[in-house]
């Protein structure tokens, strides 16, 4: 049997070589990263290029979180808002509460 071995540059290894960058594991769930990030963040700020479009919600800030329910985050993921899209036909009621929840941990806590 043959062996066949794969031999890089050092200076690929370091340079990147052309190689995809590797993406660090999200802390954020399956759903928070297929329905949520691309406009939200992984961090939920809302500073990618589509949530600077569709003028996407940080949902890290703490006011904000403080002026609204849980039944409110609920609703706009079920029924969507302003430029939001609905999830209520794409999720199960328990994964939307879960990604409230996780709405909910993304406020910044007081210093």
């Amino acid at each position: 049997m043959k062996k066949i071995l794969f031999v890089l540059p050092a200076g690929a290894l370091l340079l990147g070589g052309g190689a995809a960058p590797v993406r660090a594991e999200s802390a954020r769930s399956e759903n928070f990263q297929t329905h949520c990030s691309v406009c939200h963040g992984d961090d939920g700020k809302g500073q990618t290029e589509q949530g600077r479009k569709k003028k996407a919600r940080d949902l890290t800030n703490a006011k904000w979180q403080d002026t609204i329910d849980d039944a409110r985050i609920v609703r706009s993921i079920t029924k969507g808002h302003d430029e939001m899209p609905a999830f209520g036909k794409k999720l199960t009621e328990p994964e939307i509460k879960a990604l409230a929840a996780e709405v909910r941990s993304l406020a910044k806590k007081p210093s």
